[in-house]
């Protein structure tokens, strides 16, 4: 009787302490997220490409979605170095829908030229940009840097996040979609007409 007595305790406390070995931490799925919404690597350590950095981040949907409409969704996920000035959906949003409309009628045109001019080969941080006046883009016009104040612009939009890592090149968040001098956009052109007539009228 003594000896089912001493094995039952026994069980007892060995099912006790596999309890509470069990509940002092979370683990894989479980674990809560700690990151601060730019994850930059895999779980295994391995650093993101632009591509798949912007898609983790969450805010670059739109811009995603813009990329693949004008087939250029593969050029982020090359080896660089890239910079890229990279518009927010909120951003995307201020768009009148008749450009949108527009800029998505011929994704290989306008579309590309635009989105190419937020890409800038080499890596520019936020202080290689304070550094510089200019910056080259890939769709060849220079877009100009103005870090004389408290933030900095490029082309007039401000960068609101800087310096976001990734294996191939650097982010910064823009909330503006910049337009290249040398595209022309009918529906832009129709909506300032629009403002000037109703301002002037």
């Amino acid at each position: 009787m003594r000896t089912n007595h001493a094995l039952f305790i026994t069980i007892l406390a060995i099912g006790a302490a596999v309890l509470i070995c069990g509940c002092t931490g979370l683990t894989g799925d479980d674990a809560p997220d700690r990151t601060n919404g730019t994850p930059a690597e895999t779980p295994g350590g391995e650093i993101l490409a632009i591509d798949e950095v912007m898609a983790r981040d969450g805010n670059f949907s739109k811009l995603i979605h813009a990329l693949d409409a004008a087939g250029l969704e593969g050029t982020l996920a090359g080896p660089g170095p890239y910079t890229v000035f990279a518009p927010t959906d909120e951003a995307f949003g201020r768009l009148p829908d008749t450009v949108v409309e527009e800029l998505f009628d011929d994704p290989k045109g306008n579309l590309a030229e635009i989105l190419l001019y937020h890409m800038a080969p080499d890596r520019y941080t936020a202080s290689d940009l304070a550094a510089n006046d200019t910056i080259a883009t890939i769709q060849g016009n220079p877009v100009a840097v103005d870090a004389a104040g408290e933030n900095v612009t490029v082309d007039g939009a401000e960068v609101i996040r800087t310096d976001i890592p990734a294996a191939n090149g650097v982010i910064h968040a823009i909330d503006a979609v910049m337009l290249p001098p040398d595209v022309t956009l009918q529906a832009m052109n129709e909506t300032a007409a629009d403002v000037t007539t109703n301002t002037t009228g």
